[in-house]
């Protein structure tokens, strides 16, 4: 099963940059694959399974399907009338869910769950500041991306900005707006714009 999932990744994330950086994609090696495979049953009771290669690996995987959010919420019970909550995702369709298994387990936290549209895709979730600054940001820290690096470095400094508790000023929440609204391709998908998001702090 990890070979399977390996090999599509490969497929994907081939560039030259990785041929310049074997060390930090090495589970591409053809014999990593091999190995990553024959370890796929010794994750389901034992996290000493969980080695350095392939660590390296499932970094890569995520590198490719995961996400990282600073989410904007109304929420009338606390200051400004909106929460800003981090959360980290990773997708695969129905048919590859036991890789999402694995990362849940790798990390000891997290829930998965069907999304509603497209039905045949799972996801898997952590979210809130001390499960993303205590276990996302330290193994993205030892297990570096590539393509998704500048999202995670805004997502890390919008977490770390929280977890301090800087944010609870006007100033600071408006620092993580900005934050939020950077980390999402300058607000794709919000509901809200920026300016609003801004105004109703300011009037606050």
């Amino acid at each position: 099963m990890i070979l399977r999932f390996a090999i599509r990744y490969r497929a994907v994330v081939k560039s030259s940059y990785m041929l310049e950086h074997p060390k930090q994609h090495k589970y591409l090696n053809s014999n990593n694959l091999m190995s990553l495979d024959n370890q796929q049953e010794r994750l389901v009771t034992s996290s000493s399974a969980f080695t350095n290669e392939l660590k390296w690996f499932l970094s890569g995987f995520i590198d490719g399907e995961g996400s990282f959010c600073l989410n904007i919420k109304n929420r009338q019970d606390v200051k400004y009338g909106l929460r800003i909550e981090p959360a980290f995702y990773v997708y695969q369709h129905e048919k590859g869910i036991e890789i999402l298994e694995m990362i849940r387990q790798m990390f000891g936290c997290g829930s998965i769950h069907r999304k509603t549209s497209p039905y045949n895709v799972f996801t898997y979730q952590i979210s809130g500041i001390k499960p993303c600054y205590t276990k996302v940001i330290p193994f993205f820290k030892k297990y570096p991306l590539i393509v998704k690096s500048k999202a995670f470095n805004i997502f890390e400094e919008g977490v770390s900005f929280m977890n301090s508790k800087q944010h609870l000023t006007r100033n600071g929440m408006i620092h993580l707006v900005d934050l939020a609204y950077e980390i999402n391709q300058q607000g794709k998908g919000k509901k809200w714009s920026k300016e609003n998001i801004v105004t109703r702090i300011l009037r606050g």
